[in-house]
């Protein structure tokens, strides 16, 4: 029970830093003038934009951890097979 709750916290803080990195790289390369600007539709724009990289990255790293698990259980139906 400790150990799931172990492994959500380090993810949750993973994701947390990886949503820090990638608005910070955004900012310090001059996305701060969509939030200083003070339109709506260009701080919406640039919150969006934030979270599509963050949220596309997560789906990438789930999709090819899920790829290996499949090729993973693949290879040992065979070893299983051939023993």
């Amino acid at each position: 029970m400790m150990k799931s709750k172990v492994k959500l916290l380090i993810r949750f803080i993973g994701c947390f830093v990886l949503c820090f990195l990638v608005i910070y790289l955004i900012v310090f390369v001059g996305g701060w003038k969509f939030f200083e600007s003070g339109d709506p539709i260009l701080i919406e724009l640039g919150v969006a934009f934030i979270f599509s990289i963050f949220f596309f990255a997560f789906n990438e790293v789930i999709i090819s951890q899920n790829t290996k698990i499949k090729e993973l259980e693949k290879r040992v139906k065979v070893l299983e097979n051939s023993v």
